[in-house]
């Protein structure tokens, strides 16, 4: 998978002593206890243990929204995400009120509704 720059950079400073990210033996574990370290995630012991923070599919959510927010296709991103349907990729794209209010700027920014504004201004008078 291609991976941004900065990203890559990071990996290699992460990972400086040849150490792998995460171990694939329990990826789950390992992610809670990055998460955890990072101040992401609170793990509880209080009857048991119990995990409340960022979870992987967080991240699936955020780079598809992202991706298609950067003006990626559709069939990108959903390559990106591995996504095989377009219901999935449905799923992971979450449309919440910032992008309808996003949508309504651009809208009323945009060259072609001041042309018609300006039209109709001028048909009404």
């Amino acid at each position: 998978m291609p991976l941004p720059d900065v990203l890559i950079k990071m990996l290699k400073e992460s990972t400086a002593g040849g150490d792998k990210v995460f171990d694939a033996t329990n990826l789950m574990k390992a992610w809670r206890k990055a998460c955890v370290a990072a101040g992401l995630a609170v793990l509880e012991k209080e009857g048991g243990q119990r995990y409340s923070g960022l979870i992987i599919h967080d991240l699936r959510r955020s780079a598809v929204k992202n991706l298609m927010k950067a003006g990626v296709t559709e069939k990108v991103a959903m390559s990106i995400g591995g996504h095989k349907t377009r219901a999935v990729c449905d799923r992971y794209h979450i449309v919440d009120e910032r992008d309808g209010v996003g949508a309504m700027r651009k809208l009323q920014n945009s060259e072609k509704t001041v042309k018609v504004a300006a039209e109709t201004k001028l048909l009404n008078s």
